[in-house]
């Protein structure tokens, strides 16, 4: 009786513990995969070309200082301002800019920043900067720029050397007299992409004037030297004057104290998947594209192959002042089958012993390869401005709805003013996008949709000058097409055109016409309409005969592939000349 007492109690005991273990770890376990799913859920992350980005409480947000492919940013913190200087060479071409011609010179975009966070001031100049003085310096001009909070260009009081003539002796000499009646002496760096005469030089400042004394690269005057810290992006080479005694001339004090801000990271290009400790860590990879294995030998007639690499994007989890953030990033290269990313993320921060909870950390973005831009720059994590997750998103539109739309769009509708250009190269898309409308400004567009007509809210772009719809299922052009008052190119390359759309013999601006790989037999007369009109293309139509008006268009020429010129008479043959 007491053996089956046991049992029973044994029995009610183990199905208690069993409920109590079952009412325990359910809940763990539908937190576990709740949070789990929470962190694959790619709506819980936001691309790094949105404005606003806020952290998991909302009280940070990780707002841009420099957008596009950074190279070796430098970071510094003023003490006497109370501010942080960052600046970079910045590319911002690539897949979804291409369109936009880079005019920038070469040279370093410049961000100044208060403790806050805020960009009080950015610009761009080919000058190079001097950490020692807050000056840029080049070879004719420079800018006192810390001195006077401006960027204009000051013509030096007195140029040394300008024709790069002085000998050994005589420079050296002239070093001399100059440094004993200076207040200030400086040796600089006048290296630049676009500049194969100076290598570098020497400031001088002397009762209040500027001067510069310049050595060659050629036949230099001065010693270069190489320094490499990749704990502060220090690549910069430093010159000394080739003097003897060169010891007995050195630089004067630094004129401003600039601390330059310290990252862990040393490489800021190939990232591989950490899991704890780490302040960024990729919680999921979508693959897009994959090499697969690479054949690279034999071995006794046996093919040995390595794994490739693919291109994905990468969702990315950047935990800072005990905040987290989700961003993701487009076109990141990824080694398969190994943890290994062609991706660098890392934070900038000042040196531990002068660092506060309110000191800015600065993160950094980069790509080792790929062309894509969007994913790369500087950003700074500074209190939020405010707590709207969308208040960067254009009026009435929410997140489902933007999130749907094409990338290339998504990215300029985040400054729809300055929007110059838009490719959308999708065959999914079969008709007009009304957000389009939204870019005022644009000038320039691409579209490779399946899309079969031209509608009528083409004219809502009214600054458009190129319009490119090449490879598509164009069979009708809206009547107000004829609003494009500053269309200039119009590409219709391999659409379903079975006849020339007269409406544009309205586009009386129209330099370049392309209606190629059409199924057109024939021009109209009034084609001598589009005086300004420089450049046919009729390859792969069936057109074989020309309009007597055309005879007059002595600025066209006429591309095709019928050997046309030879089935028209001698008073067309102006129009088949190539070299016009």
């Amino acid at each position: 009786m007491i053996d089956k007492a046991k049992m029973l109690n044994n029995n009610i005991f183990n199905k208690m513990t069993k409920i109590v273990l079952l009412t325990l770890l359910v809940p763990i376990f539908l937190l576990g995969f709740a949070l789990v799913a929470k962190a694959r859920n790619p709506s819980a992350y936001k691309y790094l070309f949105r404005n606003t980005i806020l952290s998991k409480s909302k009280n940070y947000e990780l707002a841009a200082v420099l957008r596009g492919r950074v190279y070796y940013p430098k970071y510094f913190y003023i003490p006497i301002l109370k501010q942080y200087l960052v600046y970079s060479n910045v590319d911002e071409s690539g897949p979804f800019r291409f369109y936009e011609a880079s005019t920038k010179p070469y040279g370093n975009n410049y961000a100044l920043l208060d403790e806050a966070g805020k960009v009080l001031q950015s610009f761009e100049t080919p000058l190079r900067f001097s950490s020692r003085s807050g000056c840029f310096y080049g070879p004719k001009t420079y800018i006192p720029w810390l001195e006077t909070r401006k960027t204009e260009v000051i013509p030096y009081h007195k140029v040394h050397n300008e024709n790069l003539d002085l000998g050994e002796v005589a420079f050296n000499k002239l070093f001399v007299e100059l440094y004993q009646t200076s207040d200030y002496v400086e040796y600089i760096n006048l290296r630049a992409s676009n500049d194969d005469l100076h290598q570098a030089g020497v400031i001088f400042q002397r009762k209040g004037y500027v001067e510069i004394l310049l050595s060659g690269l050629r036949d230099s005057r001065m010693i270069r030297h190489f320094q490499e810290d990749r704990s502060t992006n220090n690549f910069e080479d430093y010159y000394t004057p080739d003097i003897r005694d060169a010891q007995s001339y050195p630089q004067s004090k630094a004129a401003i104290e600039m601390l330059a801000l310290q990252s862990s990271n040393l490489n800021p290009f190939i990232y591989w998947r950490h899991w704890f400790k780490h302040p960024f860590r990729i919680e999921r990879y979508g693959q897009e594209y994959s090499s697969g294995w690479r054949g690279i030998a034999k071995l006794y007639g046996i093919p040995i192959y390595l794994p490739g690499e693919g291109s994905g994007t990468a969702y990315v989890r950047f935990k800072v002042k005990d905040d987290i953030f989700r961003i993701k990033i487009l076109e990141v290269e990824k080694m398969n089958l190994l943890p290994l990313y062609g991706l660098g993320l890392r934070t900038f921060e000042l040196p531990a012993h002068v660092r506060t909870q309110h000191s800015l950390v600065f993160m950094e973005s980069v790509q080792n390869s790929g062309s894509n831009r969007l994913g790369g720059g500087v950003y700074v994590v500074r209190k939020s401005t405010q707590i709207h997750a969308s208040a960067d998103l254009p009026f009435g539109m929410t997140e489902q709805h933007f999130n749907a739309l094409p990338i290339n769009l998504q990215e300029a509708l985040m400054n729809p003013d300055s929007a110059k250009g838009l490719i959308l190269n999708d065959q999914n898309i079969t008709k007009w996008i009304p957000d389009i409308e939204r870019l005022r400004n644009l000038e320039r567009l691409e579209l490779g949709t399946s899309m079969t007509e031209i509608p009528d809210e083409i004219s809502k772009l009214p600054k458009l000058k190129v319009l490119v719809i090449k490879h598509g299922n164009i069979r009708h052009i809206s009547p107000k097409i004829a609003e494009l008052r500053h269309l200039k190119e119009l590409d219709l390359f391999s659409n379903k055109l079975n006849e020339f759309p007269k409406v544009l013999l309205q586009l009386k601006g129209l330099v370049r016409l392309d209606i190629g790989a059409n199924d057109i037999a024939s021009l109209p007369s009034e084609i001598n309409q589009l005086d300004q009109l420089e450049y046919l293309s009729l390859t792969l139509t069936k057109v074989s005969s020309l309009p007597a008006s055309m005879i007059g268009m002595k600025k066209l020429y006429i591309s095709d592939s019928q050997n046309l010129e030879s089935k028209v008479s001698d008073d067309y043959k102006h129009l088949f000349e190539y070299n016009k």
